[in-house]
Parts: C-alpha cells; sequence; structure tokens
C-alpha cells in the first residue's frame, strides 16, 4: 500500500532533541518510497488549531506522529473526524501507547510501516471536558506530578525529574475529598485508563484493552506516606488491583466534582479544574 499524501506532526524537542535523528530517518524512507508529505513542527501554542486548520485544507490519507504521547494527544484533539489513520513513530520520554502498539518491533520496522503490508487496529478515543484522550486520565497524585513536572524547567532529563516529583509527591500530597458519579470519597488518586500502562511504564489498568469502548476505573482511597511507598512497586508491576485500598471497575463513564480545583492531566498533559465529566467519543485507526 502507498500512501499518497502524508502529513506529519512532529515534535522536534521530545526527548531532549533526540526526535531529530528519527525524523530525518523517517525523511529518507519517505522520499525513497516517492510518498507525496507535508511538515508540521509542534510550538506548543495553538497547535490543535493549526492541525486542524492544516487536515481541514488538504486531503491527507495519513498522518505519521514522531514525538511522545503529548505530541499524540495534541493530534487527536486536531482531527476534525476519525477517518484518517494514523502511525506513530515513538520519540517521547514514555511511549506508552507506542509501547502496547508495537510491543518489541524494532524502531526501524515502525519507521517502515506505512509502506509495508500493514494492519490498522481500531483504538478508543475518549474526551474529558471537551479534550480528548486516547490512553489514560489521572487524577490526584499523579495529577500533581504532571502538574509540577510541566511547570517547572529542570537541568536534569525528563524521566529524572520525574522521578524527583513522584518521591515529592508520595511525601506530600494531601489527598482531596471529592465526588465521583455522586458517592462522596477521600482519595489519593483516581485512573481512568483506555490503556494498561502510563505514565513511562506504570501498569495503572494492567487489564485494560484500546478497543473494548471501556475504561478501566482504578481508585486508591486516602492512605498513609508508608502504605504509598507500599503500593508504588506493585503499580509498576500491575499487582496492586486486590490491594485493601483500591477500588477497580470497568466504566464507560464518569463524572468527578470537587470544592477546590484538582490536578488532573489527560495523556499526560495537565490540567486542574473543580469538575470533571469523561465519556467515549469515537475510535481511530493507527497503524500497526
Amino acid at each position: 500500500m502507498k500512501f499518497k499524501n502524508i502529513h506529519i506532526v512532529y515534535n522536534p524537542f521530545s526527548q531532549g532533541g533526540k526526535s531529530v535523528y528519527l525524523f530525518n530517518e523517517y525523511l529518507t524512507i519517505i522520499r525513497k518510497e516517492g510518498s507525496p508529505f507535508t511538515i508540521f513542527e509542534t510550538t506548543g501554542i495553538n497547535d490543535v488549531k493549526t492541525i486542524q486548520k492544516n487536515i481541514a485544507s488538504n486531503s491527507f490519507d495519513l498522518i505519521s506522529i514522531i514525538g511522545g504521547d503529548g505530541t499524540i494527544n495534541i493530534t487527536i484533539n486536531g482531527l476534525e473526524y476519525f477517518d484518517i489513520p494514523l502511525h506513530i513513530i515513538p520519540a517521547g520520554t514514555g511511549n506508552d501507547l507506542a509501547r502496547m502498539l508495537y510491543g518489541n518491533l524494532e524502531i526501524s520496522d515502525i519507521l517502515k510501516l506505512p509502506f509495508q503490508f500493514t494492519k490498522k487496529v481500531d483504538i478508543d478515543i475518549w474526551s474529558c471536558n471537551q479534550i480528548r484522550f486516547i490512553n489514560g486520565f489521572g487524577a490526584g497524585f499523579d495529577g500533581a506530578i504532571a502538574e509540577k513536572t510541566q511547570s517547572k524547567t529542570f537541568l536534569l532529563s525528563s524521566k529524572t525529574k520525574y522521578w524527583i516529583e513522584i518521591v515529592k509527591q508520595i511525601l506530600f500530597y494531601r489527598s482531596q475529598k471529592v465526588e465521583i458519579n455522586g458517592k462522596k470519597t477521600a482519595i489519593f488518586m483516581i485512573a481512568a485508563a483506555n490503556g494498561s500502562d502510563y505514565g513511562g511504564g506504570f501498569r495503572v489498568a494492567p487489564l485494560a484493552k484500546l478497543n473494548d469502548k471501556k475504561l478501566e476505573y482504578v481508585e486508591c482511597k486516602n492512605i498513609p506516606t508508608l502504605l504509598r511507598l507500599y503500593y508504588l512497586p506493585l503499580v509498576q508491576a500491575g499487582k496492586h488491583l486486590t490491594q485493601k485500598a483500591i477500588t477497580y471497575k470497568k466504566i464507560d463513564e464518569l463524572t468527578i466534582s470537587s470544592n477546590h480545583p484538582l490536578p488532573a492531566h489527560l495523556d499526560g498533559e495537565a490540567l486542574c479544574e473543580k469538575n470533571y465529566h469523561i465519556k467515549w467519543q469515537n475510535q481511530v485507526q493507527i497503524l500497526r
């Protein structure tokens, strides 16, 4: 199969600029195959609106995304319709969605996917307060981590600053009282996950399926610091669902209300609101 018009959404700052190598490798392959293409470099300012305009004014038959989970999130929010397949080239820090899609597939093979016999898989797209996400929503503890890591500048690597913030929030995060689907409770963390992994390999929802039109709801009640430290490696390994402080179930809609702004994230992108409403929106095809 040969795609006739490829739109590349590219984040040149992913992995501290390491995405540049993959971008150049991909351009070499596209030019060799002779497929027409256009390039959009993300800047973080009005990217969603620009992607919308680019798609509306062109007849693309593939969108290749070179970046991390945040770049994927920007792109899916720029889709007017869901009829253009996506091709994900993992060039971020966590690359959770790409890892779930491709497993141990070599990056050289991922780069060539559009030009080989390739199957497409339907992946669920969800919305939270009219903002789309594809992998996961988190509130409380991991929302605070996203908020802090995105609002600070570090000289350290993204992965190092992320782990520093994890330790800080384990020690100092104060659980909030919220109302979840009409029921009041005090929570340390809430996850509504479409995929099994997020946060750079944490198996928050090990039973999740990307295309079943269901979210895995994982709630951790207000727990003391020592218990937080005990739970952390369990969550990494996906062995936490049977623990006493954990509530787990499948859902298709979620409403969260709080008297104070509750830090949260969508695919790692921070937001902070008093109210969240999450529901299924559609499916998009991804090359695999």
